[in-house]
Formats: C-alpha cells, sequence, structure tokens
C-alpha cells in the first residue's frame, strides 16, 4: 500500500496540460494498475456557463468507448446461450441478401464491409430531426452491397456497432439501455454510467463538450445523431471506468475463455491479423503491447488504453477537442502512464 500512496503523492501536483485551468473545460485523468487508482486527476468545467468543477464523478459522453460496453454485451448473451459469434446477423435482423454472409464476429472486429450510414442520414434529416438506431437501419437497408467481402478486411465501423445494439435488442426483448444498465451498470454499481438514448434521460454531474474557435472555449454539446446508439451514446466517470477496467481482467461477467477471446487479434479470412478483438485494438507501441479503444463526438475526445506488460490502464476524458486525433489520443496516454512508471506492479493471471 504505501508504494501506492507515494505514487499518488508523487503524481497529484504534476501538471498534464497547460492549457486547461480552473476557468476553461477540461479532462478528468486517472491511472489504474491491479484494480485500484494510483493515479487520479481533474482539471477544469464541466460546466463553464455554470461555473462547475470536474470531478472523478463527473458524467462524460464517452463516444466510441461505448463501443466496448456494446461488446460485452453481446458476449453476455453468447454465453447465456442466445447468440453465437459465427451466427449470420440475418438471423436476427431483416436486412436485405447482401448482409447473408455478415457475422456476429465480423460486426464486433470491424470486418463486416457494412457500409456507412452517418453521411446518408446527414443528407436526409429534416430541421429538428433527431434519428434513432432505427433511422440508420433504415438507411442501411437502402444500400446495395458491403464495402468488401466479409472477413476479408478491416476497416472501422460505427454502423456495425449499431447493428449490434439492434441485435441486443432483438435478442433479449429488452431495450439496449435496460439490458446494459440490468446485466452491467447495476452489477458493477456503475452509478454515474447511463445510455443517452431518444428518451433522453437526465444525467447527473453531466459535462457539456466544447470546441476551440480563435482561441476560446465554445459550447459544442448537439448533433442531430446524438441520439443513435450502440456505437456510442454512454455518458461515464473515470472512478466508474476504473471499475469497468477490471471487469476485462476477471470473470466479473463473462468466462475468461471469452474474454480471451475478445482480447485477441481477429485472423481475416485471407489469414491475415486484423487490428482488433472485440472493439478494443491490439497494437504494438514502440516495443510495447497496448489495447486500447478511443472516441470523439462532438466537444468529447477520449482514450481507455492498457499498457499489458506492465497491466497499467490510463483513462481520459475531456470535454474538450484539444485531443482531435488517435495519435494524439494514444500519445497523451502514453505520456500519463509513463509519469506513473514508478507505481507497483502487476498481478499474475490477469487478462490484460
Amino acid at each position: 500500500m504505501g508504494r501506492k500512496t507515494n505514487c499518488k503523492k508523487k503524481m497529484k501536483n504534476i501538471t498534464l496540460f497547460k492549457q486547461f485551468n480552473c476557468n476553461t473545460p477540461g479532462y478528468a485523468t486517472c491511472v489504474v494498475q491491479n484494480g485500484k487508482i494510483i493515479f487520479e486527476q481533474c482539471i477544469g468545467l464541466s460546466n463553464v456557463e455554470r461555473s462547475t468543477s470536474i470531478t472523478p464523478t463527473t458524467s462524460f459522453r464517452l463516444a466510441s468507448l461505448t463501443k466496448p460496453f456494446t461488446a460485452m454485451a453481446i458476449m453476455i448473451l453468447k454465453e447465456k446461450g442466445e447468440l453465437n459469434f459465427n451466427n449470420n446477423i440475418t438471423k436476427f435482423i431483416d436486412l436485405p441478401k447482401w448482409n447473408e454472409n455478415i457475422t456476429v464476429r465480423q460486426l464486433l472486429t470491424h470486418t463486416s464491409g457494412i457500409p456507412d450510414h452517418e453521411k446518408p442520414l446527414y443528407k436526409v434529416i429534416k430541421n429538428n430531426e433527431e434519428p434513432t438506431m432505427h433511422d440508420a437501419l433504415n438507411i442501411l437497408k437502402n444500400q446495395t452491397k458491403t464495402l468488401f467481402k466479409p472477413g476479408t478486411q478491416f476497416l472501422y465501423s460505427d454502423s456495425g456497432y449499431v447493428i449490434l445494439a439492434l441485435i441486443i435488442e432483438k435478442v433479449s426483448g429488452m431495450k439496449y439501455s435496460s439490458f446494459l444498465t440490468t446485466n452491467i451498470f447495476l452489477p458493477l454499481k456503475l452509478n454515474n454510467t447511463i445510455v443517452m438514448d431518444e428518451t433522453k434521460s437526465f444525467i447527473k454531474n453531466r459535462a457539456l463538450g466544447y470546441k476551440i474557435i480563435n482561441k476560446y472555449f465554445k459550447l459544442f454539446d448537439y448533433d442531430p445523431l446524438n441520439y443513435i446508439i450502440g456505437d456510442e451514446g454512454i455518458y461515464s466517470s473515470i472512478r466508474d471506468l476504473s471499475i469497468w477496467q477490471n471487469v476485462w481482467n476477471k470473470e466479473l461477467l463473462v468466462s475468461r475463455n471469452t474474454l480471451r477471446e475478445a482480447l485477441s487479434n481477429q485472423e481475416l479470412s485471407n489469414g491475415n491479423v486484423g487490428e482488433c478483438g472485440f472493439s478494443w485494438f491490439i497494437r504494438n507501441y514502440k516495443g510495447k503491447k497496448i489495447i486500447f479503444q478511443d472516441g470523439c463526438w462532438v466537444g468529447f475526445n477520449n482514450i481507455m488504453l492498457t499498457e499489458q506488460n506492465s497491466n497499467r490502464t490510463v483513462i481520459l476524458l475531456s470535454n474538450t477537442t484539444c485531443f482531435p486525433t488517435e495519435k494524439q489520443r494514444i500519445k497523451t496516454a502514453i505520456m500519463i502512464l509513463n509519469k506513473s512508471n514508478s507505481c507497483s506492479k502487476r498481478k499474475k493471471n490477469d487478462i490484460i
């Protein structure tokens, strides 16, 4: 315990980002090792207009950090015997014939070739319309083919995770938000985690998103596609995500075998290896294996990254557009991890 405490004291006053202060939007970040938070820092305002400070329980829009939750819901259904990763998606969702060879696994691993729904939706929505995932599905039904033969290539797909959310609803007989609340949020006591769907549920301690315009932070919290879920749509805090991270190390929701499958690069049909497991990217970064998911949507930029050798995970949630690219988010996460290098060693038998 002493070593962890010393690490917290050592890092407490480190300035990570000079562009943020107590009068600007900012971030919440923590480093987790062996299921324990060894570093935590919150800087800035969750609501600039009301001068509300960011805290460890502030809920940020996760953007694509939602995808691992969707993947876990599918994994839970698989372990309940309700579906198989190799099932064709047309078993669950009414889609045109060109979708009949796409599997649940290919949606999970971004290898399906499903076309994008966002650009076509922006072209057809009218003023004040707020499409749902069912509207996204209708857009996809009007497409004529996949972008490539399913299983042969990797191409990051938000649409695939929207379809996974629809599969969760079809198989479970529950709304996506209800299934996640019942099977993930409540069992793990994720008290600041919620799905923001078309019901527009109240979110306590909610951060608003901002972007920089001419060196000033301006509110950037709304998009008409905000209520399409599965690929994004969850709000959560660093405290809740520190608990969530441990789910991928321990048999808390699914078996170790299912976890290992989810956290392994999936092989393509041509023998090449894809870039990710079930939502998680798996890469070598300067000689070290990292597992991560990042995300950006409206005024939120986030990343959750695990350095496998040390079993340290950094969680960074920001209500600004200051980390606009994947490369910047990874570099920032690694920088935070490097500042916690002196902290305790990993435990044996952890999966990530």
